[in-house]
């Protein structure tokens, strides 16, 4: 597994509210787009990053056989490794909705949360807000994850097209943060990992800025994780760069031969 992690403040805000987390020892990465006044919004991303990977980190290290606490109702659809990821998820939001209520600088604060956990050759998706995760495989994109927006549930319900939707006045309004209220509902999803996989989380600074079309292209071009990150928020920042704009990009591909050998001679060198 090759990995890179890249977040920029972009070209308007004054302040970074994304936070992130990469971790492939334990196949887990993050992405979290904070929101609230002042720095509030930085708070509660680097919060949903620091309690859900230390949550995850200690339920899997359990994992053999000793007892784990899962927070709130286990899924029986899912995985034990997904069940502690959506654990982790649930706790970081009392926590983040509980310091905001306590202090009076963070109140209302917030943060989406896309993750991925890579266990036993199976992604698992779990996601709160509009941050996104996609798939790359066989050369097609695929978008994992659906939105919790107003204007996501208008076109659910074909109020409007995705087209209207890019136009909407609304188009920010959330319908699910963590931090928002007491409890939140956690969508999570699992699909088997394959050889060739490259997989993208990232904040809607990115997706507001550079169209699907254009992040595959990227991602097939420039292949190496660490340039189709800097390449993907160079694209944002050219095309406005209005947010925060943070990338994770993670390939299932095998270096080839010569890769290796010329990046171990940079090393030397």
């Amino acid at each position: 597994m090759q990995y890179a992690a890249k977040s920029d403040m972009g070209r308007i805000r004054k302040n970074n509210e994304d936070s992130y987390f990469a971790d492939p020892e334990t196949g887990l990465f993050l992405v979290a787009d904070g929101m609230g006044g002042h720095s509030s919004g930085e708070v509660a991303s680097k919060m949903a990053c620091e309690i859900i990977s230390g949550d995850v980190k200690t339920s899997l290290d359990a994992a053999d056989g000793k007892a784990k606490t899962i927070y709130g109702e286990t899924n029986p659809a899912v995985s034990d490794a997904s069940n502690s990821l959506l654990s982790a998820i649930r706790l970081a939001n009392r926590m983040i909705f509980e310091a905001g209520a306590g202090q009076a600088q963070n109140h209302g604060m917030g943060t989406t949360l896309a993750a991925v956990l890579i266990r036993n050759k199976t992604y698992t998706i779990a996601w709160v807000g509009d941050s996104r995760v996609y798939l790359v495989r066989h050369g097609l994109l695929q978008q994992l994850t659906s939105d919790h927006s107003l204007v996501q549930e208008q076109i659910n319900k074909g109020l409007i097209s995705s087209e209207q939707a890019e136009a909407s006045e609304f188009k920010n309004v959330l319908t699910r943060a963590l931090g928002a209220s007491e409890d939140v509902e956690v969508d999570v999803a699992e699909t088997a990992a394959l050889e060739g996989d490259y997989l993208l989380l990232c904040s809607d600074g990115l997706t507001r800025m550079v169209a699907d079309r254009l992040i595959l292209e990227t991602i097939k071009k420039c292949e190496d994780p660490e340039n189709i990150c800097g390449e993907l928020i160079g694209l944002a920042n050219k095309a406005g760069g209005r947010d925060n704009v943070t990338a994770v990009v993670i390939s299932n591909k095998e270096e080839n031969f010569w890769k290796k050998f010329m990046k171990s001679v940079a090393n030397l060198s």
